[in-house]
């Protein structure tokens, strides 16, 4: 569908071409090309490392030389796109790969019953059934039949049960993935505007990004306008993450946008540089498609099923011999009269009396029943597992990596500590309803600071709610806590909900942010947060000030990082109401103050206000950029607050039982280095002698140098969900390259004899002859890793 259309008159027809160090070849001509396309590749890849954003942003800019290098590298333009024709669009998506995530065929109804005849007590099983028919019906075909049949009456439900459960949540999950990916994106292409279905992105194109949108593929930006996007699918970090467009002077600057991310704030459009398999998340998605090993019940109960079949036949062989030689040497009165023939038939059915009866064919069935009925408890917990075998391989793990971010901690971030008004509380948790922030500074200065709470913030916070007191129980009749939705960032959140808190008496921001009339006319104003500046400020009319009024009072409320608002701090709030100097001795307290919050791994947040703007400049004209000259150089400090994503309450307990079982819990986070050691510690996860380490550091090592740390590494930090797959892979030995293709598959364009002990995850022959073919059995918890 066309939706809009804009004029390029210099913009040129696109032929199928790809461009590399300013040279064009034909798309369709020469192995050059293929060379040439590889070179692209390579170089595209070279800026889409996972968790290496500086890297990737000193690649953009020094060797591809920027942006406008990239289109003209990609054959494509901000206004124009990419040439519509669909020969050029099939050139590049052989060139680069389609836009569709990897998916492994859906297997039949009757493919996965046929499935599950691999198991080796079904195959027993059915060998005895049809050995004790054919002998049951040679005996007595009256009832001869009758056990020969209900034993391949038992293999067939149990096949039957286990197909059909299969069947259906592979159904469910079909469907829930079918639902999340049909969307259409809107693409620049020939210098019109046109939705097509994300399936259909190539690279080069030009995409618009919208507040709310998924990010169809990996790219870079090519304008944004105070840009959000929470990155916790890949990072499993809440915080939503500032991009930027401008690279020119700021080497804090993020212009990368990655597939599988949400817009939550503001606009954009980027140019893909990486699609389906090729993107990140296509890359976490094609390992969690591959087909995955047995389970450890699946190998206990093959490895007994042989076992059962070996004591059965060579019980059966023995018995068999030893009726013969009875016969045949011993010559007992009793057998004088029976031929040869029928001693040696009935002691051939005596053997194959014995293999039946030694294989239990209610085994098969009863660990489907029980396996059932734990998938269907399961997903009653939200849960659900896809394949029936492989609900029981956490009851077997050794190792335990979880995520931080809202499974060792409630993903809730809370403001627990802080200075307000000159005055320090050491514990500001909304659940101590003892502490209140009356007992230590006056109305006027609590007044100051609820005020810039309420209105220098977007976030909204949305009560549970009470319809049904049902809702708060669960099937035990236990009471269980209901918290709020944050709609919004979570760190202006954290200090709505202090506002909200018994320590300010339960403030009502909302009618604050009423009575400011943000967005009417004549009302207060916002600038909004800039990842740049990483503050924002408010314009708030004074509520005592009359409409008509020619002179109505202004204030500018400004928030942002810690050390950065104190170092435009010219005096600070007392507790009295009044404002004092800021002098030296001060100030390097306050620094103290917020060095001490990072070592408790705290975020720090400062507020401050700058009174009387009015006779600085026009609140109603002036720009986010006056301000900041103008008026953001003499704040007032109100306060410095500590937040913080505090832990469960009963991780500590569980992290201690599990390691008191004798398994190694691991912290492997998107967050930084700092805050995760210090939570990991809070948790008891990080020792004394264990190791900590980031991402970049972690995909680096050689096999046999992460062999040597894994048994005391207990925290990766910034790692991607890349370094999360290859650090199971590493500990368990599964889904481990066993060929050279398969491992050229994982590491294209580099050669197998010269860089196989170089680089992860290693392949499985060196694996398995460092731990003598023995892995452990790894949980993976809070990340999309864990899927089973």
């Amino acid at each position: 569908m066309c939706v809009s259309e804009t004029k390029d008159p210099t913009a040129t027809t696109e032929t199928t071409t790809t461009k590399m160090n300013g040279n064009s070849t034909n798309g369709s001509s020469s192995n050059g090309d293929s060379d040439n396309g590889n070179d692209i590749i390579s170089t595209l890849a070279s800026i889409n490392q996972p968790q290496s954003t500086k890297s990737n942003l000193a690649n953009l800019t020094k060797t591809i030389g920027g942006t406008p290098s990239l289109l003209s590298l990609l054959t494509t333009s901000p206004t124009h796109g990419i040439n519509p024709d669909p020969s050029s669009i099939q050139s590049r998506r052989q060139t680069f790969g389609s836009n569709a995530l990897p998916s492994s065929p859906r297997k039949s109804w009757l493919e996965l019953f046929i499935d599950t005849f691999d198991d080796e007590t079904l195959k027993i099983l059915i060998v005895a059934a049809i050995v004790s028919l054919a002998v049951g019906m040679y005996e007595d075909p009256s009832t001869g039949y009758i056990e020969g049949c209900a034993i391949l009456s038992a293999v067939l439900i149990v096949s039957v049960v286990t197909a059909c459960n299969d069947y259906q949540k592979e159904t469910q999950f079909r469907q829930l993935s079918a639902a999340n990916e049909d969307v259409d994106v809107l693409v620049v292409r020939g210098g019109k505007m046109l939705q097509v279905k994300v399936d259909e992105l190539v690279v080069g194109d030009v995409i618009k990004l919208e507040t709310g949108e998924g990010i169809p593929c990996d790219g870079v930006l090519l304008t944004s306008d105070g840009l959000a996007v929470d990155e916790s699918a890949l990072t499993g970090e809440p915080e939503d993450v500032h991009k930027s467009s401008d690279i020119s002077d700021n080497v804090d600057s993020d212009p990368f946008v990655l597939s599988g991310c949400t817009v939550t704030a503001g606009t954009g459009t980027f140019v893909a540089t990486a699609v389906g398999e090729h993107s990140q998340w296509g890359v976490i998605k094609a390992h969690l498609e591959k087909e995955q090993d047995q389970t450890p019940l699946q190998e206990k109960l093959d490895a007994m099923a042989n076992a059962i079949g070996n004591v059965g036949i060579a019980s059966a062989v023995a018995t068999f011999i030893a009726m013969m030689v009875i016969k045949l040497y011993v010559q007992p009165e009793y057998l004088l009269n029976v031929s040869t023939f029928s001693h040696a038939l009935d002691a051939f059915i005596i053997g194959v009396t014995i293999v039946v009866v030694a294989v239990p064919e209610g085994l098969p069935l009863s660990v489907t029943i029980a396996l059932a009925y734990s998938t269907k408890k399961m997903l009653d917990d939200q849960n659900l597992i896809r394949v029936l075998a492989a609900c029981e391989t956490m009851g077997n793990a050794t190792n335990i990596c979880s995520d931080k971010t809202g499974t060792l901690t409630e993903n809730r971030m809370t403001v627990v500590k802080g200075v307000f008004a000159n005055v320090y509380h050491d514990d500001t948790a909304p659940e101590h309803s003892d502490v209140c922030i009356d007992q230590s500074v006056s109305h006027i200065a609590k007044e100051t600071i609820l005020q810039a709470i309420a209105t220098c913030s977007t976030a909204n916070i949305l009560e549970p709610s009470n319809e049904n007191d049902s809702e708060n129980d669960n099937e035990n009749n236990e009471f269980v806590e209901l918290h709020p939705t944050i709609v919004g960032n979570k760190t202006e959140a954290a200090l709505l909900l202090l506002a909200k808190s018994s320590f300010f008496h339960r403030d009502d921001f909302l009618s604050r942010r009423q009575t400011a009339n943000f967005g009417q006319r004549g009302g207060s104003r916002l600038f909004p947060f800039s990842s740049k500046r990483k503050r924002m400020s408010v314009l708030v009319k004074d509520p005592s000030s009359s409409p008509s009024s020619s002179t109505p009072t202004w204030t500018l409320y400004h928030k942002g990082a810690g050390e950065i608002v104190l170092d435009d701090c010219t005096h600070y709030l007392d507790a009295d109401g009044s404002t004092k100097p800021m002098t030296a001795t001060k100030k390097r307290d306050l620094q103290n103050t917020i060095s001490k919050f990072a070592s408790d791994a705290l975020r720090c947040v400062a507020i401050a206000h700058c009174p009387n703007v009015e006779r600085i400049v026009d609140p109603f004209t002036t720009t986010a950029e006056e301000c900041a000259e103008k008026c953001e150089g003499s704040l007032v400090l109100d306060a410095l607050v500590g937040i913080v994503d505090p832990l469960r309450q009963d991780v500590v307990e569980a992290v201690k039982t599990c390691q008191g079982a004798g398994i190694i819990v691991r912290m492997v986070t998107g967050d930084n280095l700092d805050t995760a050691v210090a939570i990991a510690k809070q948790a008891g996860i990080l020792t004394k002698d264990g190791i900590s380490m980031v991402g970049e550091d972690f995909r680096k090592m050689t096999p046999a140098q992460l062999d040597q740390v894994l048994p005391r590494l207990q925290v990766l930090a910034r790692s991607s969900p890349e370094d999360k797959h290859i650090l199971v892979q590493r500990l368990n030995g599964a889904l481990m390259p066993k060929t050279e293709e398969e491992w050229n598959e994982r590491h294209p364009g580099k050669n197998f004899t010269k860089h196989k002990d170089l680089l992860l995850p290693g392949y499985y022959d060196e694996w398995a002859a460092s731990r003598n073919g023995v892995g452990e059995v790894v949980g993976v918890t809070g990340d999309g890793v864990g899927e089973v």
